[in-house]
């Protein structure tokens, strides 16, 4: 399925809608054989940096273990955060599945790593599309929705429940973050991950905080021992719980879920316009207005009966695999508390491979699916069941030096 390619820097341009492409970059491991799966990085430059410069500093990161990952380092990529600014290209979800025909990948060893902005990323990327992942590092950077009293932090919180995320920074570091609004209202990097850990302490097991003493904005690097130890984990599969929160259609996707229509209000190039209601601050009034055009898909899996909620979203999938179902026993499926599809359901080497061929994804099979139309009206996947395209995903092009 994968051609041979020599040890060294490959670069791939990977379409990502809008009339826009990505150049990345991958370092090719020495003992590459594209026989077995790799491990890969996924590296993300800092600002004013590009995806080949990043590469060395990944190489000097891991020192001789370098040689067991396939590094991928994109150029100018442009969704950094939740509020990232159009075009609304598809960056990280097309450059992954590019990558995953470029090179043979081990699709549950994926992990995000990067700095300051790639850092930025590197949460975003954890954060919207946490399947697609087996951990995230973040360096120098922090999550950039400020948890003021708008609630927009909280509310995606969920989104890493089974994500392993490293969070480092520096303790004296006080670049200014932005956020949502465009403003900083808890101070630079170091105090706003101090509001991180209070705020979030319960609701993420999943996240590390470390805090380096004595540094500022650079030379912060993880500490070895956890570091190592997330580039070991694996990627979830099928948990029994999800709940998943987004802002685009493309990042309507959570393990067992995927949305494929919005419907509804959307948020778009600008903030919402809000209105205060009686004893409402401003910042509350905002977060309203946007957690309202946010999109959302919870599932939860109970016995054989499989529990869906949705908001912005009129056409999705349910995706059954080893461990969610018995596939001796018929499977429920309800979506908003109304029974939508009560049958057996067989594994299907058909759906399974026309799913590993359109994802990319080798390791994580979907032997079967229902699809739920915006009638409520649910049918068995097959594999001549059509899905609506990846905005701006195709074939990527190679060249080689």
């Amino acid at each position: 399925l994968f051609r041979k390619v020599r040890p060294g820097r490959l670069e791939i341009r990977v379409p990502v809608g809008c009339g826009h492409e990505r150049l990345v970059t991958l370092r090719i491991p020495r003992g590459y054989l594209p026989g077995r799966p790799w491990p890969l990085l996924y590296a993300l430059h800092s600002s004013g940096g590009n995806g080949r410069a990043f590469t060395g500093y990944v190489e000097k990161l891991l020192g001789p273990r370098i040689e067991d990952f396939v590094v991928a380092a994109p150029t100018a990529y442009r969704q950094t955060s939740l509020d990232a600014p159009p075009p609304f290209t598809v960056d990280h979800l097309a450059m992954l599945r590019a990558v995953r025909r470029a090179v043979h990948v081990d699709s549950d060893r994926v992990y995000a790593l990067g700095t300051s902005l790639g850092g930025y990323a590197s949460w975003a990327v954890a954060c919207l599309h946490a399947d697609q992942l087996a951990g995230a590092v973040p360096i120098a950077s922090c999550f950039s929705i400020p948890p003021g009293e708008d609630g927009l932090w909280k509310t995606v919180l969920p989104n890493f429940s089974h994500l392993p995320v490293l969070n480092v920074w520096g303790a004296n570091d006080t670049l200014t973050v932005l956020g949502v609004r465009k403003r900083s209202p808890m101070g630079g990097i170091a105090r706003l991950n101090e509001v991180l850990v209070r705020e979030s302490k319960g609701l993420t097991p999943t996240v590390q905080n470390v805090c380096i003493p004595g540094r500022g904005h650079g030379g912060v690097q993880p500490p070895r021992g956890p570091f190592l130890d997330l580039l070991s984990r694996r990627r979830e599969h099928y948990p029994r719980q999800v709940d998943h929160t987004f802002r685009h259609l493309h990042q309507g996707h959570a393990y067992w879920l995927e949305a494929h229509r919005w419907e509804g209000e959307h948020w778009g190039a600008e903030n919402p316009p809000y209105q205060r209601r009686p004893r409402e601050s401003e910042d509350q009034a905002f977060g309203r207005a946007v957690r309202e055009r946010l999109g959302n898909l919870r599932g939860r899996a109970e016995g054989q009966t499989l529990r869906v909620d949705r908001h912005h979203v009129d056409d999705l999938t349910v995706w059954l695999g080893e461990g969610l179902v018995d596939w001796g026993e018929p499977v429920t499926v309800t979506v908003g508390g109304r029974q939508v599809f009560a049958e057996r359901v067989k594994p299907d080497l058909g759906v399974c491979l026309a799913e590993a061929e359109r994802t990319g994804d080798f390791d994580r099979l979907r032997w079967a699916g229902v699809r739920i139309g915006p009638d409520l009206r649910a049918e068995p996947v097959t594999a001549r069941t059509e899905f609506p395209p990846l905005h701006g995903h195709t074939d990527s092009r190679t060249s080689t030096d």
